[in-house]
């Protein structure tokens, strides 16, 4: 193999690739990526067995071919260059050489029989998404799934492909998001699947915000075709539980809060709250919200008071402060919506405004007030 590629175009597409790699692994071969040089393009791919990934770029190839070599070595030494233009070549032992106007390197590289080969998929079952929408569903959900792996289908976003909707949910049992794509066609395809978040965490990071991304399904890998760089993840085939379920159909009590007031409060009063529980009392009065914290173990506690809509009976809540402020956060509205029926359940967390193309809704889990 031997190839020619500015320093900055394959920096770029090891960038995207990059993280793909495992922290830790027994299986050698994974800490390598694969790179393929053929009609003057160069393709890098890296794989944890999970999630495939592949990025592309212009290249001069003067003998096609392909060798793996160790994935984050070559980015550090890609890295400290200037962008010059650089000379790439591997022999039929594999050994790479590295050549650019600074100076010279040499890696030890393997066949490229050992890398893991690339999942297969079924092309001809697929949905469109604007990349947008898809990039907001994910945003808002995968910060809420579990990194239990006892629990594994809760590691992952399901994804449920309809008729006319795209839904995405997450949950860790603790808080969970369900968010609704309306402007959506199925085209026939009707599915059940759960992504895991690294995945998409990779197809978010590379979504640009126009144009529209498509999402190719088979039985046990989803595709997505992105500029420069296609993603492959394998489905958890694990059984989602019921999440319509845990969602009350009516609720008593209903409060409308400033969404960035209520955050800073939650913020500073949860800073007295015990370090392990992260527990903080909402005390719900006629149009006002006492925040407060307590830490027994060191004598500290806070409360503040803040103004709401709020017309029902007295009701105390307790919740973690790091779930709801995460649930906050993702509320894009100036003001939300909290919905209640009691102390003992869950309080459904909304936007104020309604959006045509998405609906979505959070729901948090009270904890037993100390």
């Amino acid at each position: 193999m031997n190839f020619s590629v500015s320093r900055d175009n394959i920096f770029k597409a090891l960038q995207k690739v990059i993280n793909v790699i495992p922290s830790k692994s027994t299986v050698e071969i994974l800490y390598n990526v694969l790179i393929s040089s053929k009609n003057n393009t160069l393709s890098i791919t890296a794989t944890d067995l999970e999630i495939t990934q592949i990025s592309w770029t212009e290249c001069t190839s003067n003998e096609d071919g392909d060798v793996t070599v160790p994935g984050k070595l070559l980015l550090d030494i890609i890295r400290e260059l200037p962008n010059v233009n650089i000379n790439f070549s591997s022999d039929q032992n594999h050994k790479i050489i590295i050549k650019s106007e600074m100076g010279e390197y040499k890696l030890s590289g393997e066949d490229k029989t050992e890398f893991p080969s690339i999942p297969a998929v079924d092309a001809s079952s697929n949905i469109k998404i604007q990349n947008n929408v898809l990039k907001k569903m994910i945003e808002k959900t995968i910060f809420a799934c579990s990194t239990d792996h006892f629990r594994p289908a809760l590691t992952g976003v399901l994804c449920q492909v309809m008729d006319s909707e795209y839904r995405m949910v997450a949950t860790d049992g603790h808080r969970l998001v369900k968010i609704i794509n309306k402007d959506f066609q199925g085209n026939g395809n009707k599915r059940d699947l759960i992504i895991p978040t690294k995945a998409l965490n990779f197809v978010a990071r590379n979504l640009p915000e126009n144009g529209t991304q498509q999402i190719t399904l088979s039985e046990n890998h989803v595709l997505f075709e992105l500029p420069d760089t296609k993603i492959y993840s394998r489905i958890i085939n694990e059984p989602y539980p019921d999440y319509d379920r845990v969602i009350p159909a009516d609720f008593s009590k209903e409060l409308e809060v400033d969404r960035n007031g209520f955050i800073s409060s939650v913020k500073r009063v949860s800073l007295f709250s015990n370090p392990i529980t992260s527990q903080i009392k909402l005390s719900l009065s006629s149009n006002n919200i006492n925040v407060s914290a307590q830490d027994i173990d060191f004598g500290g506690e806070a409360n503040e008071n803040i103004s709401c809509k709020y017309t029902f009976e007295n009701l105390d809540i307790a919740y973690n402060a790091n779930y709801l402020i995460d649930i906050l956060r993702h509320m894009d509205s100036e003001k939300i919506l909290l919905k209640v029926n009691d102390a003992d359940g869950p309080a459904l967390i909304f936007p104020d405004s309604d959006n045509e193309q998405v609906d979505l809704v959070m729901l948090i889990m009270p904890v037993r007030i100390n």
